[in-house]
């Protein structure tokens, strides 16, 4: 263990320090503006690439081109993002539908219409009342001003608590309900439960502008054995997470086209690296992607 010692750097200095390690950097002014927008920690996450040897950038390497990459991983995370998006809007409107059609309104609130143990139940009942409570929707003050209830209906706490939550709720559902929910997507429930797991880690990671390009999951993607697609894949690169969205969207029939934004974004940034996540060869003509 050592101390942290790094001084501070001007912007300037910045830039001369990127060049004494090899950066081709011939606008400054450009390079100065980036570091002041985006940061040179920030950047520096995706300096890597363009490193085979510690803090020497290969040959030839161009501020622009980190840039480019920068600017990939943006874009990535917005698809990304919106995709997640559709399927969470689904899962909110089928758990309300279903939840509701199979128990009464406020049904959430007791254990008996959940299949997990108390300890669990009562996590999860502690942070929707957290969620709904510190709630500033219009719809939640109309309620709480017109109706005797202290809770709220189910369909209403669906659009209230976070995914995470939402998710956690999911998984603690009785075998009927879930199995009106997964009609039609064809996924063990095992199997559904870590990708919405996956899909929460993914939506956070984007949410606070964590790089997603060339990331190693810690949430590892479950693989479904009766589907032959799905072999071989590395379950904790982008590519199988992209997989997996375009398979529920598709079972879900939404209209997203999830495959035609990623491929107009590889083609937006021909040079990006689709190996470092994941992606093989010929991926968009492969059958799972038809």
């Amino acid at each position: 263990m050592i101390s942290y010692n790094k001084p501070h750097l001007t912007y300037s200095q910045q830039i001369r320090h990127l060049q004494s390690r090899g950066l081709i950097i011939d606008d400054e002014k450009f390079a100065l503006l980036k570091l002041q927008h985006i940061s040179y920690y920030r950047l520096s996450a995706y300096f890597l690439p363009f490193q085979s040897t510690k803090d020497t950038f290969n040959e030839g390497t161009t501020f622009e081109q980190i840039i480019d990459l920068y600017h990939f991983d943006k874009e990535l995370r917005i698809l990304t993002f919106n995709a997640i998006e559709k399927i969470e809007i689904f899962l909110r409107a089928s758990i309300a539908y279903n939840f509701s059609k199979n128990h009464h309104l406020f049904a959430y609130t007791e254990k008996e219409n959940f299949c997990c143990d108390e300890n669990d139940f009562e996590w999860l009942k502690k942070d929707i009342f957290k969620e709904t409570t510190r709630s500033k929707e219009t719809f939640v003050k109309h309620f709480r001003e017109n109706y005797i209830e202290d809770d709220l209906p189910i369909w209403m706490v669906v659009e209230i608590i976070s995914f995470g939550t939402l998710s956690k709720l999911y998984t603690m559902l009785c075998a009927q309900t879930e199995k009106e929910i997964l009609d039609g997507i064809n996924l063990p429930s095992f199997v559904f439960k870590n990708w919405l797991h996956l899909f929460s880690y993914v939506r956070n990671t984007s949410a606070h502008h964590s790089r997603l390009w060339n990331r190693q999951f810690v949430i590892k993607a479950k693989i479904p054995k009766h589907k032959k697609e799905f072999k071989g894949m590395i379950n904790d690169r982008y590519y199988t997470f992209a997989v997996m969205t375009n398979y529920v969207l598709k079972a879900i029939n939404d209209s997203f086209d999830f495959k035609s934004e990623l491929k107009n974004l590889f083609e937006k940034y021909p040079q990006t690296d689709k190996k470092a996540m994941g992606f093989v060869d010929g991926w968009e003509e492969l059958e799972m992607w038809g």
